[in-house]
Formats: structure tokens, sequence, C-alpha cells
């Protein structure tokens, strides 16, 4: 009878035992960071305010283009007939406006790119920041950058192990920023889907 008992504590013991294990987080888990950031209901609306701050840019850029070409038209039109201080002052203008596009476009670049990356670079510290809290709430005693498709960091990991969706999800519910319209089906497919496997001899890496 004593052996019986013996052997069911031990039966009993090894379930316990095995049921809390069941119930530990994994040991690491991944993110897209870069990813999970530009995802954020709050970048996304941030990006979107930007892209309608900058609306008429393109628009001025297309119209001095434009005249651009028409100007190129007529001094191939009329070139033989204009005498020589016209023809070099229609070349002087055009080469004129050539620099203003020019320096428009370079300026529309710059400035558009300098916004996106205050914008990222915002949600970027408090998303790490609501990381730190994400992890330990859960438990994760180690969150590993997963990368992307195209550069990816690690070799593979399984993609249940992956938090990115997860993560943008409870980061909008605290931020009280509402999601734009298709952000959680575009999530739920990124949540799905499988990665190619990457060719190694053509991977790059970042660190």
């Amino acid at each position: 009878m004593g052996k019986v008992c013996v052997s069911i504590g031990i039966v009993l013991a090894c379930c316990g035992f095995c049921g809390g294990a069941q119930a530990q987080a994994p040991s690491a888990v991944t993110v897209s960071f870069s990813e999970a950031v530009i995802r954020t209901a709050e970048a996304q609306k941030q990006m979107a305010a930007l892209k309608a701050k900058y609306v008429p840019r393109p628009a001025k850029l297309k119209a001095l283009n434009d005249r651009i070409r028409e100007l190129q038209k007529q001094l191939q039109a009329t070139g033989t007939a204009l005498s020589d201080s016209e023809r070099a002052s229609r070349k002087q203008t055009l080469a004129t406006e050539q620099k203003q596009l020019q320096r428009h476009a370079e300026d529309y670049k710059s400035d558009t790119q300098a916004d996106s990356q205050d914008v990222s670079q915002t949600v970027a510290q408090k998303m790490y920041g609501f990381l730190q809290e994400y992890a330990q709430e859960h438990n994760y005693p180690m969150v590993v950058e997963r990368g992307s498709d195209a550069q990816p960091v690690v070799w593979y990991a399984a993609a249940n192990l992956d938090i990115t969706a997860d993560l943008v999800k409870a980061y909008d519910a605290q931020s009280g920023v509402a999601a734009p319209a298709g952000l959680n089906r575009a999530f739920r497919v990124l949540r799905s889907r499988r990665r190619p496997r990457p060719n190694r001899s053509s991977m790059s890496f970042r660190v």
C-alpha cells in the first residue's frame, strides 16, 4: 500500500511539473521592431498627416517640369530662326528653370525624409519603453530582433514566437489612437504567412 501511495505521489508530482512547464513563457520571442513602430496607429496617423501636408509639392514639381519640357520644345523648334542673343537668353532661362526644378526636388525629398524620420524616432522611443513593460508583463526573458524578410537577423524562429502583431495591438490599446482601417487585417496576414527560406549566398544582415 505504501509503495502504491509513493507511486501515485510521483505521478502527480510529474504531472504538476509538466503543467507548470507548459504555462511558462518561451525562453525567447522575436519582434520586428521597425515594422512594429511604423504599423502602430500613432505612426500611421502622423504619416497620413505628413502626406496631406506635402500634397501640393509634387503638383508644383510637375508643373515646373512641364514648363521646362515646353521650353525645350520651343528652343528646338525655333532655334535656327532665333538670333544668337535670343537663343542664348532662352538657353539661360532653360538652365535656370532646370536648376530650380532640381533644387525643389531635392528639398522635397529632404523635407519628407526628415519629417518621416522624426515620426519614426518619436514613436520608436515610446515603443521601446512599452516593449520593456510588455516583456516583463508576459514573463519574456528575452526579446530578439527578427529583422525583415529581405534582411533577416535570425536564421529561423517559429511563427508563434513572433510578437510583432500582438505588440502593436497592445501599444495601440494603451495609446488611445484609433487604428486605420485595414490595419488589423494586415497583421492577421503577417502573423499567418510563412517566410521563404533565405538564400544564404546573397543574404545580408543588420547588426
